[in-house]
């Protein structure tokens, strides 16, 4: 890998590497792969795909991303046609994202944390979600908190679709029970979990209403 740039943040160091047989470009968060796009400006992420194509599916028209990281999800589901507002807590990301990743120079990107946000965001201002912000082995504090799940479901319109994406960090770690706990205690109690994707992501699928979404991840 050939290391394109440094950003030191307040939250850790902020990397884009290229590869040097295909020319795909990484953003690494703290040596933590976020995005993958190749020479084009492609999402190379089977699980970003798969959750954008979620969303589509449920025809939402106005999602929140919670982890913009590169900008990959953001940039399909504006190009899908959705208005998109992302969220995240590097003020470099944006630039970033359209310098080295192709991402639309109009995309909103507000510099937050992702539980900040949510907390203070318009009741029923999305009718889709996206949640990918670990950044680490580490589980977020928020994913373990049934008041940031309760204001995730605030947010969303009733019966909307959620997205998170599930690393193995996550998955198969300690913290599996806890984050399922509060998130049934945050009201979200259909739950569809999706297949490993190869790069050590899974998405789980769920909404604020009791039906079925199985068939969505299948």
């Amino acid at each position: 890998m050939i290391k394109l740039l440094d950003a030191p943040t307040s939250t850790g160091e902020v990397s884009v590497t290229m590869r040097r047989s295909d020319g795909a470009v990484g953003y690494l968060k703290g040596e933590v792969l976020q995005t993958m796009v190749d020479a084009r400006g492609r999402n190379l992420a089977a699980h970003v795909d798969a959750a954008v194509d979620v969303l589509l599916q449920e025809a939402a028209s106005r999602i929140l991303v919670l982890g913009f990281g590169g900008g990959a999800a953001s940039t399909l589901l504006h190009q899908a046609g959705a208005s998109v507002v992302s969220v995240d807590r590097d003020p470099c990301a944006k630039p970033l994202a359209e310098l080295f990743f192709r991402a639309p120079p109009c995309l909103e990107v507000v510099v937050s944390d992702a539980a900040a946000y949510v907390a203070r965001a318009m009741a029923a201002s999305f009718d889709g979600m996206f949640i990918d912000f670990q950044e680490s082995s580490a589980t977020p504090e928020a994913y373990l908190s049934a008041s940031f799940w309760r204001a995730v479901s605030r947010v969303l319109k009733p019966g909307c679709m959620m997205v998170v994406n599930l690393t193995d960090w996550l998955y198969e770690g300690r913290d599996w029970a806890d984050f399922r706990r509060a998130l049934g205690q945050g009201g979200f109690d259909a739950v569809a979990l999706s297949h490993e994707y190869g790069d050590g992501n899974r998405i789980l699928v769920s909404s604020t209403l009791s039906q079925s979404v199985s068939e969505l991840v299948s």
